[in-house]
């Protein structure tokens, strides 16, 4: 009888330590990216631009089929160019089904980059 108790309290304690450490681990903070991720994922809005914008937006970003944008910061904040990709709008088809988040974030962080100087 003992023996049963004392099995029942290790599992029950084995539980509970699973339960603490599962909770502490709620509500911590994602670590913020350094300043080396974040280059990184702008430097690849160039590629991401080849890749999906280039064929209407020239490749000098100045216009074809689609509008120029090479001053597009100027316009638009980061999030407005996120849902302009993502949704289309104006004869632009909606990119949300081709683009990766992460692609997505790293080209709407360089064009809104794009601003005159």
């Amino acid at each position: 009888m003992i023996e049963g108790f004392a099995h029942m309290t290790m599992r029950w304690m084995l539980g509970l330590l699973v339960l603490i450490l599962s909770l502490s681990a709620c509500g911590s903070k994602p670590s913020k990216p350094n300043d080396t991720q974040v280059a990184a994922v702008k430097a690849d809005g160039p590629k991401i631009y080849q890749n999906f914008c280039i064929s209407c937006h020239g490749n000098q970003l100045q216009g074809a089929q689609g509008p120029n944008i090479q001053k597009v910061g100027e316009r638009l904040t980061e999030e407005e160019i996120i849902k302009r990709i993502q949704k289309g709008g104006g004869g632009m088809p909606p990119f949300q089904v081709a683009l990766k988040e992460d692609e997505l974030k790293a080209l709407a962080a360089w064009l809104a980059e794009l601003k005159q100087w």
